[in-house]
């Protein structure tokens, strides 16, 4: 019995420890850092300033940065305080947060999604998101389908996107910025709430 026990906990581990995966998106030293399953893609880039925004309950940083070949991408950080976080799915915040009209999820590997987003007046924007846990979501948006494709390579999967397709790129600092962030969204429609095992749930 004994040995039953403990060959079952040996299984439950290494199952755990199987569907646990490491992912990663940050911005350090001049350079966009991606970690997926051991993979560490790194993407040449240019700090060019940054505009922050508190929502009491929730914390944006923006730094918009220059890649090699040009074009501006903007890197996002959001942060709940600690006694709330995120209350949907990634893929419907980044809905509500660029007012889209649907969101295309080209790859997906545990909590990172490379994704297109398809604003109100139809225009496709290539949008990188990783959200490891409920109160941190990190994202970048603005990459060429070249650039993405790059990426996808690097990932050994077999997802492509149109090289010929026209997506939006960053050209011009006081545009780039695309999500929107509002009070209304983040308290009234409760992109943000308190934590759910706080209120029993």
């Amino acid at each position: 019995m004994y040995r039953v026990v403990k060959c079952l906990i040996t299984i439950s581990m290494l199952v755990f420890f199987t569907g646990c995966s490491t992912t990663d998106l940050s911005y350090k030293n001049n350079q966009l850092i991606l970690q997926i399953d051991g993979k560490h893609l790194q993407v040449d880039s240019r700090f060019i300033n940054n505009r922050m925004n508190n929502f009491g309950t929730l914390f944006i940083d923006q730094q918009l940065l220059q890649l090699s070949e040009g074009n501006m991408v903007v890197y996002e950080k959001a942060r709940t305080d600690d006694m709330n976080e995120f209350y949907y799915s990634t893929i419907d915040t980044i809905k509500i947060v660029f007012d889209a009209r649907y969101v295309r999820v080209v790859y997906f590997n545990s909590s990172f999604y490379i994704m297109q987003v398809i604003l109100a007046d139809g225009r496709p924007l290539n949008v990188i998101v990783e959200q490891l846990e409920d109160q941190s979501l990190n994202m970048v948006y603005g990459m060429t389908n070249k650039q993405i494709n790059n990426l996808l390579s690097q990932l050994d999967t077999q997802e492509r996107i149109p090289v010929n397709q026209q997506v939006i790129t960053l050209r011009h600092q006081q545009s780039a910025i695309l999500s929107r962030w509002t009070t209304y969204k983040v308290n009234i429609m409760q992109l943000v709430g308190p934590k759910r095992d706080l209120m029993g749930f």
